[in-house]
Order: structure tokens, then sequence, then C-alpha cells
């Protein structure tokens, strides 16, 4: 029995990958800790008898609205508050803010751990964000490093100049020191071989949910179709995850003006650009087509995601990473059984277009309507191929993965 210490740089409400890796371990004996942000002050879910959340409040994540006092949703900034945004925004007080961020997580990371006084074996990091305080809580306790990448860091968008400097940098540096590096699809994995040349033993564990067929929800199977009043021939689309720039959502809601008026769409989740999107619905006359409902626990997502007919993933193309990546979303319309409408990108194609569990196209308007037409045409064709390809992207195969790496430590 190992145990072993996670390390995530936001709240474990909503972060599937995690829970899930988590339960797989748990699962197989192992004892399981989580430390993360506490962001939300909902409850976390009890995933395991052998797994302990210990959430955190840090600080300097709070800086922006603690220092600017800033008012509420959709109320204006003075002056004063909008010339202080732009300082903390600048390049050089965001790195400063987010390395004085990420000294304070571990601080709080290692008081925690010595206060167990108990022998810890691995210390498993999720993202780059936690890298530094993985490694370092790992030279104090004797523990192996996991390195989790869910995606290409450096490129998320959001990263400025300095961020991509010096997070290279920082990567280059750290990877020395990790015993074992996950990554989510062979495209990341490649990514890492081009960018750093020699690497620790590198495992592709895919963003595969749990799916179980006898899974009992706590929403009726026509939820959303009475929450919203659709009529039995709406033909309902579906966009899960965060509502957030550079994910094609406004272009979708430009492709919806383009559709029959029996086509709907549903965006759940909360986000950066929610409340200009719910503005831009309401100016363009599509209120009563499209509607947002609030994010959802990870663990109920798939009860949600199969009452729609088809979902969205169209990321643009403005980053690496936005090219690479292969969302959750993309595994979790597979298993629930609808097609998908998704960017042409590597990361995305090789399930969607490789298995014809949907289409994959450009990034705009016209497009993203012709190619939900195309799936509405040829409904059955696309559906039946995602329910035959269950079996082979089940998150038991890639938990195995998983169990296999520990067991190589």
């Amino acid at each position: 029995m190992k145990r072993i210490v996670m390390l995530l740089y936001k709240d474990i409400l909503f972060d599937a990958r995690v829970q899930r890796e988590a339960i797989g371990l748990a699962e197989q004996g192992e004892e399981v800790f989580i430390l993360c942000l506490k962001e939300f002050n909902t409850e976390p879910p009890f995933l395991h008898k052998n797994i302990k959340i210990e959430r955190m409040s840090i600080f300097s994540k709070k800086y922006r609205q603690q220092l600017l006092n800033e008012p509420k949703e959709n109320k204006k900034l003075s002056v004063k508050q909008k010339a202080l945004s732009r300082i903390i925004r600048s390049p050089v007080i965001k790195l400063i803010k987010d390395l004085y961020s990420y000294h304070e997580f571990y601080l709080k990371c290692r008081s925690w751990l010595k206060e167990q006084q108990q022998q810890w074996d691995v210390m498993h990091c999720h993202d780059l964000n936690t890298l530094k305080t993985g490694i370092k809580l790992a030279k104090e306790f004797q523990a192996h490093v996991v390195y989790d990448s869910h995606e290409l860091f450096n490129e998320m968008s959001g990263r400025n100049k300095l961020d991509r400097w010096y997070g290279y940098r920082l990567e280059r540096k750290l990877l020395r020191d990790v015993d074992q590096l996950i990554v989510v699809n062979p495209y990341v994995a490649e990514e890492f071989k081009k960018q750093y040349g020699q690497l620790p033993e590198v495992t592709v564990i895919q963003n595969v949910p749990i799916y179980k067929e006898e899974d009992t929800c706590a929403i009726e199977d026509d939820y959303f179709r009475k929450k919203y009043r659709l009529k039995e021939n709406d033909f309902l689309l579906i966009f899960q995850g965060g509502i957030d720039p550079h994910r094609g959502l406004e272009e979708i809601l430009k492709a919806m003006e383009l559709l029959p008026e029996h086509f709907k769409l549903v965006l759940v989740g909360n986000g950066r650009i929610k409340s200009d999107l719910e503005k831009a619905v309401l100016e363009n006359g599509l209120a009563n087509r499209v509607f947002f409902h609030e994010q959802v626990p990870a663990s109920d997502i798939l009860c949600y995601t199969k009452q729609a007919d088809a979902g969205l993933v169209m990321y643009k193309n403005i980053s690496r990473n936005n090219y690479f990546s292969t969302p959750n979303k993309i595994f979790e319309y597979l298993l629930a059984g609808i097609p998908a409408i998704a960017s042409d990108h590597p990361g995305k194609s090789y399930i969607v277009k490789n298995e014809q569990t949907g289409i994959c196209t450009e990034e705009t308007p016209e497009q993203i309507a012709k190619a939900v037409l195309q799936i509405y045409e040829n409904y059955d064709f696309y559906k039946n191929n995602c329910l035959q390809k269950r079996e082979k992207y089940s998150w038991q195969k890639e938990k195995m993965k998983l169990v296999e790496m520990y067991r190589r430590l």
C-alpha cells in the first residue's frame, strides 16, 4: 500500500480527471490524500473510503477582488479601480502574484503533511502549477514524483509571453526530478519530446470518464426538455465545461441563427464570458432557443450529457494546447451516446473523425451549422458508432495503465 499525495491547484469539486484517478488508485488499496484549493463553499464529494480531501484557501488567489473591492457582476469599476486592475494584470505583477500564490500553497501543504506524522510515498502533481511544490515536498519526505500534465500548460490561452518564457524554463528544469510523466494523448507526448528531448517514462491516460450502464441519475430522463419546455421534435445541442474565451462559443451562437427553429442549445457550466453570451442571446433573439445551465459536479455530468442529441467542442486554434488537447467532453459525448461536432484538430479528430462518432469541421458559424445538419440527417449512423465504441474507450482500460505505472515506481 502506498500513501499518495495528489496536489491540485484548483478545487477538486469539478475536476473529473483528478477524481477518477484518485478513485482508481484507492480501489487498488492505495491511500490517496488530495491537497487542493478551496474555491467553492460546497462540500467536496465522497469519492472512496481510502481518499481524504484537504482543501485550502489561498489569500493571494483572491488578491484582485480584495485589492479592488470589486463590485458585483454587471456593475462598473471606478476609474481608480480600472487603473489598479490594469496594473495588477500586467505580466510582471501577474507572475509575481502567481509565484507568491504557489509558495503559499507549498507552505500550507508542507504544514499539513508534517502534522500527519506519516510516511509519504508519492507526490502526484496535477499540472505544472503544482510541480515545483511536489518536487520540494518529495525531497523533504523522500517520495517519488509523478507529473500529470493535463494539457500543454505553457500554451494555455491566457498565458502571456512572460508566463511562457518562465514556464518553459521551469518545466525543463523540474522534469529532471520527475519519475513518471502522464499525458492525455499521444500528441501531447510528442510535443513534450520535441520541446525537451529526453523525458522520464511517459504514460498516456486519456480523459475517458467513468461510465456504468446501471448508474442512476438524480434528475429525470427528460429533465432538459421539461425545464426548457422543448417540443418532441426539437434537436438539442449541448456544450458542457468552462464558458471561456477561445472555445468557439460566439461562433456556435451565430451558427444557431443559421439553423432551423427546432434546433436548440444548452450550455452547461460557468466562466468568464457567460454574461457576455447571455447578453448576445437576448440581443439576437435566441432566448427561446439557447439556454444556460449552472455547472454540475463532475460525478453527475453524464446524466445531463445523455439527455442531449449532439455535443459541441469547437476550440479555436489559437495555441498548441487548444490544437492538441483532447477535452473531457470528447469522451463524455461518446460514452453518453451522442455524436460530437468538433474542431478539426489532431487531439479531437483522432477520436471523432477516426472513429466516426461525429464530424470535425472549421470553427466558423457556417461550417458549424453545416456539420450539425449533417449529424441530424445521418443521426442513427453517428449515434450507433458512439454506442459501439464505448467498450473500446473505457475508464477501466485507462485505470489499469495508471495502476501499472504505479507498480513500476
